[in-house]
């Protein structure tokens, strides 16, 4: 079983991303598989702003599918078979984030590359690392245009999330590295 026991609730999203900024998870249809993960994006939600745009509300359609495979069919873009049938949740700048939904981890498709990169150990620990992202950014701007310690922000987020899942941060060429460097380089 997946464990979920990540503290992020509802109403911790709505708090920092507001009533618009928070997308829950469509039902499915009777007979569809239920998980923990799935359960969670019912009752919890992603959050949706400039820095991960969800789609996890977006029912799909022809042209904007919901499943990876077919997403990745209409741009021509190989998918790895084990993958097809994962749930495309959402972007963040340079990355596609998509549910496992049989196992419950989420994986990242960084631009341009062919692969997938394990993420998070469960989609409770990507929400709360999107969570976490948000906390440093709000305090990165409530700091400007003084000089923010920047590596001190980054120090914090780094801790809450690896109290929770280490998985984010552990290979030190994932996506969340990649975007902590230009948050350090104030490329943000």
């Amino acid at each position: 079983m997946i464990d979920m026991n990540v503290p992020v609730t509802l109403s911790d999203l709505i708090r920092v991303y507001g009533l618009d900024g928070v997308v829950i998870y469509p039902a499915q249809a009777a007979g569809e598989e239920e998980s923990a993960s799935v359960e969670f994006l019912r009752s919890v939600g992603l959050p949706s702003d400039r820095v991960f745009t969800s789609r996890a509300g977006v029912a799909g359609s022809e042209r904007d599918p919901f499943v990876l495979g077919p997403l990745f069919d209409l741009g021509g873009r190989y998918c790895p078979p084990e993958s097809r049938s994962w749930h495309v949740l959402g972007y963040l700048p340079a990355a596609l984030i998509v549910l496992d939904p049989r196992s419950g981890a989420v994986y990242i498709f960084q631009e341009s590359e062919r692969d997938y990169q394990l993420a998070h150990r469960d989609v409770a620990s990507l929400v709360h690392c999107l969570l976490e992202f948000r906390k440093l950014d709000d305090a990165y701007k409530a700091a400007y245009p003084d000089s923010p310690d920047v590596e001190a922000l980054v120090d914090r987020f780094r801790e809450e999330v690896e109290a929770v899942d280490p998985t984010p941060l552990t290979d030190s060429e994932s996506e969340w590295n990649r975007m902590l460097e230009e948050v350090l380089e104030e490329m943000w």
